[in-house]
């Protein structure tokens, strides 16, 4: 396998994460109307864009609290899996080209795979800013492919990266 395209997912429970992050921007900013997280969507990029229409031009600084949160949260809630990152950097070495996708911002996924220790094995990360689209678009043109193998789960990874 020359290419392979690993969503966060497949390496945290990033899904938890937001709606953990979205518990503290509703008490953070509430706001008017207030932001209800339990009427957010449960994946991560349902939640971003369903906050990123909330806040609209309001609340132009929830991306800074939730930086704030993953950065207060993530050391606490993120722990490396070595048999993940030593399957990583084995297929790195061995010269395939791994990107990760994500619904979040450049800045919380950046910090996700730096607390999960697997930052380095990827040669492209790719942050949809609550598009999980443009992320998947922009992880296969740094690839250039657009057949590009992808993995959603951890189970996939391992049965792709461990073959």
């Amino acid at each position: 396998m020359s290419a392979l395209i690993i969503l966060d997912t497949a390496l945290a429970d990033v899904d938890a994460l937001v709606a953990e992050s979205a518990e503290y921007l509703s008490r953070r900013l509430g706001g008017t109307p207030p932001l209800d997280p339990t009427t957010l969507p449960r994946d991560a990029a349902g939640a971003l864009s369903a906050i990123d229409a909330w806040a609209g031009t309001d609340v132009a600084n929830w991306r800074q609290e939730l930086n704030r949160w993953f950065d207060a949260h993530a050391p606490v809630r993120l722990v490396p899996d070595p048999e993940l990152n030593s399957l990583l950097r084995r297929a790195a070495k061995q010269g395939t080209n791994l990107a990760c996708a994500s619904a979040l911002p450049s800045e919380p996924l950046e910090l996700t795979l730096q607390h999960l220790g697997c930052a380095r094995a990827f040669k492209a990360v790719a942050a949809g800013d609550g598009s999980l689209e443009d992320a998947l678009s922009a992880a296969q043109a740094a690839l250039g492919g657009h057949d590009t193998p992808l993995v959603r789960t951890r189970a996939e990874l391992v049965a792709a990266l461990g073959a």
